[in-house]
């Protein structure tokens, strides 16, 4: 994993246990946040492609209830 998706993967997880392990919600509460996220998140998150930001929620996905 790159330093951003790194970056991606730490805040998502957080947001993912804030949300109660739902990843429907995760995504949409950072949807509806996403002008109000830490710089360095926001900045990580552009510059990764959608492939990359893929590959971190299928990694977040992957980890169920152990996030």
């Amino acid at each position: 994993m790159t330093e951003d998706q790194i970056k991606f993967r730490n805040y998502l997880i957080s947001i993912y246990q804030d949300q109660r392990n739902d990843m429907i919600r995760s995504i949409m509460w950072m949807a509806n946040h996403f002008n109000r996220l830490p710089h360095e998140i926001h900045a990580a998150y552009l510059r990764l492609s959608s492939p990359e930001r893929n590959a971190v929620i299928r990694e977040v996905c992957m980890m169920g209830g152990e996030a």
